[in-house]
């Protein structure tokens, strides 16, 4: 676990993962964040200018607007998402915390501890999971298989020791 950073204090348990960018995906989503960025200009420059659109254009706009909003937020997320260079876990005996750290900006998930099931690692993925409810959470794809089930197994000694 050389790549692995595992900090310990009374309230929490904080686990910092290497993460490889995908430079492809990132470059991807970075230029269509910047036509997104400009069309929102373009669309912002239209509902403000004084060129007398008609109430059903404005209407049409402002409804593109909210679609288009909406759309940014996706492509937001995603571009942090792959502009994360780590993964941190963070568990305190209520919640896991699972965050990429863009800066100060960054994707996080909150999960209650209590309907996490214990840590495994997913031959479909190739990469620890655990199992929120009826939804699987994958974290740590780029750890190799013995860094991966070396975590899991430090995890489910420290939070679900019954179910080893």
């Amino acid at each position: 676990m050389s790549r692995i950073v595992i900090e310990e204090k009374p309230e929490w348990l904080k686990v910092t993962l290497p993460e490889r960018r995908n430079w492809l995906l990132l470059s991807l989503f970075s230029i269509t964040l910047l036509a997104w960025l400009g069309m929102l200009g373009w669309i912002v420059y239209f509902l403000i200018s004084e060129r007398g659109l008609g109430g059903v254009l404005i209407a049409l706009l402002l409804l593109w607007l909210a679609v288009w909003l909406w759309f940014g937020r996706f492509l937001w997320t995603r571009w942090q998402y792959y502009a994360a260079d780590r993964e941190l876990l963070f568990i305190n005996p209520d919640q896991l915390i699972v965050r990429r750290p863009v800066s100060i900006l960054g994707i996080t998930d909150n999960y209650d501890l209590r309907y996490v099931s214990a840590f495994y690692y997913s031959d479909k993925h190739g990469c620890p999971a655990f199992d929120y409810a009826f939804q699987h959470v994958y974290f740590g794809q780029h750890l190799t298989v013995a860094e991966a089930e070396e975590l899991i197994a430090e995890l489910n000694r420290r939070y679900f020791p019954d179910e080893e």
